[in-house]
């Protein structure tokens, strides 16, 4: 045979064996390659992704922060005021910043998730999880602020007015408002709604404190109040013992018309005040006692303000001075008890005459006694701003508390998520 051929068939399973040999080797190399580009590619996205985040994060810190300092800034509340042509388009100057923020975190930890691992990934979720926190914080401070700007207003020495009412109110309900769409998140969503309602019936509560004494106006406000009762059973508590005012109106409505030379019929005028002596007596004696000893009973009083606890004590000593007039509520309540007795079982027709006219005598000296003693009520009046500062200052004061614990919580957490990055970052270059 041809020495060149022998050599051929020779080499031909030698370079298979070759081959054979050189396919795996290559064949891992590559692999090495396309694990370490994968590596590398990973490593550039998660950078990538938590450098997003964090500047992101950084971001919220600094327009929450900006947030926080103008809502607690006392002329803010008396500042911020607009027309509203939708409570969807409120105030974006203040809070577009923190929503657009807000915004980044939350696709920026899209990709964080993406790409993890999972410790980067919870950490993110947390990171999120404080800012969601502290937004929720700087906007109950701004409404507190905003509360107290109303009462504050509310309660001046010249009196309500509904006007007045009105206008800060228009304020509180701004400042709800903002809880709803301003953040665009639907954490807030619940909470908005609820406060929107709240601060509407709030709204007909001053409507009726300023027009007691203009039974239309009263009355326009009652019958919101009644409806928001039917639609909205979470604010019956608080507007269910209103309700029986209606009887205070309507005894107001007579003695304003008697003051305008029209005639009011002994019997309609009897009735009206048999319904609305029990009605104003309650309301007075529930504000003295809850006044006498307003902390709830799991309040440690050392732990109340000394602004407070003075305010409280203020209003105690002047509760002292309406126990005359509530005391003579209950004698008109009494006598006209008594009147009710006499006209179901009237006496001996020889003495009817001399018991009526008695009776009636009494009830007119009862009446003359009302107006020397009853302006006593007004003191609480004024007294009420004193508490209602006090009162608001402290719950301004613990939400900036938790405006401040949010803060640190949030920059604890930021801190946290770039160490857990980092570790997972420098775990793939050591790889």
């Amino acid at each position: 045979m041809d020495p060149g051929v022998i050599a051929a068939l020779v080499g031909v399973p030698t370079s298979i064996a070759a081959a054979a040999i050189a396919y795996p080797v290559g064949r891992g190399v590559a692999r090495r390659q396309a694990e370490d580009q994968h590596v590398q590619w990973l490593r550039t996205q998660r950078r990538e992704a938590s450098s997003r985040l964090t500047d992101a994060a950084t971001s919220f810190i600094e327009s929450a922060s900006y947030a926080w300092e103008a809502v607690a800034r006392p002329e803010y509340a008396h500042t911020r005021r607009r027309d509203i042509e939708s409570r969807k388009r409120l105030d974006p100057a203040l809070y577009e910043p923190l929503k657009t923020a807000l915004r980044e975190m939350h696709n920026a930890l899209a990709a964080v998730a993406l790409h993890g691992p999972e410790e980067v990934t919870t950490a993110g979720q947390d990171l999120y999880n404080t800012a969601i926190e502290m937004t929720g914080e700087v906007l109950s401070l701004d409404a507190a602020c905003v509360q107290r700007s109303v009462f504050s207003t509310a309660f001046q020495a010249d009196g309500l007015t509904e006007q007045r009412i009105q206008t800060s109110v228009d304020d509180l309900d701004t400042a709800y408002a903002r809880l709803a769409a301003p953040i665009g998140l639907p954490e807030f969503s619940a909470h908005a709604e609820a406060t929107l309602r709240t601060s509407a019936v709030l709204a007909d509560v001053f409507r009726l404190a300023a027009a007691i004494d203009h039974p239309p106006t009263a009355s326009a406000a009652l019958s919101d109040l009644r409806r928001a009762a039917e639609e909205h059973p979470e604010t019956r508590a608080l507007i269910e013992p209103l309700l029986s005012f209606s009887s205070v109106i309507e005894l107001r409505a007579m003695a304003r018309a008697m003051e305008e030379g029209q005639q009011i019929g002994d019997a309609q005028l009897l009735a009206a005040l048999s319904a609305a002596i029990p009605v104003m007596l309650g309301a007075f004696t529930n504000a003295r006692d809850h006044l006498q000893s307003p902390l709830p009973a799991d309040v440690d009083a050392e732990q109340v303000p000394q602004e407070l606890s003075s305010a409280l004590e203020s209003m105690a000593a002047v509760t002292q001075e309406l126990d005359k007039p509530l005391q003579l509520m209950q004698e008109i309540q009494q006598h006209l008890a008594l009147g009710d007795e006499l006209a179901a079982a009237p006496p001996d027709p020889a003495i009817a005459f001399f018991v009526g006219a008695a009776w009636a005598s009494h009830l007119a000296a009862l009446g003359a006694r009302a107006m020397e003693e009853m302006p006593q009520l007004n003191k609480l009046v004024p007294r009420m701003d004193t508490l209602f500062t006090a009162f608001f200052e402290n719950v301004i004061r613990l939400a900036n508390a938790d405006v401040h614990t949010a803060s640190e919580k949030l920059i604890q957490a930021r801190i946290a998520f770039l160490d857990a990055a980092r570790d997972a970052i420098g775990a793939d270059e050591g790889g």
